[in-house]
């Protein structure tokens, strides 16, 4: 669009380079839309609630949610699921290892590649 304005200098491969350092980074892609004003791109990035933060430096590998607990240092398992799993799992920054099954008593709960980027950028500042 911007090309076609003689807005832009040439073709590029910037929309590529974005979508590839979301991806990197674990984000959710950019969402892209052009109208007759010009190009919008969308970056979201996940909401953390102090919970949320707490449970991405606690989640090293696949933990159970008793782990999680002893972890956090929660005795209430109601207070973790509701104050730290069902956010983190809705944000798409945690994910269930057996996701068919939520109430298995073998349910164990991991990073996802968001989650992931999260943690290794809260981890170099």
């Amino acid at each position: 669009m911007l090309y076609l304005q003689g807005l832009m200098e040439k073709l590029g491969r910037g929309g590529m380079l974005i979508s590839h350092a979301f991806a990197e980074q674990g984000f959710p892609p950019p969402e892209w839309q052009s109208d007759a004003q010009g190009v919008t791109l969308t970056l979201r990035t996940p909401e953390a609630t102090p919970e949320v933060i707490r449970l991405l430096n606690a989640l090293d590998g696949d933990l159970s949610r008793k782990e999680l607990q002893l972890v956090l240092e929660l005795k209430d398992d109601e207070h973790l699921r509701k104050s730290y799993l069902r956010p983190a799992l809705a944000a798409g920054v945690v994910e269930m290892t057996q996701p068919d099954k939520p109430s298995s008593s073998k349910q164990r709960y991991r990073l996802t590649g968001i989650g992931l980027g999260l943690q290794k950028r809260k981890r170099k500042s």
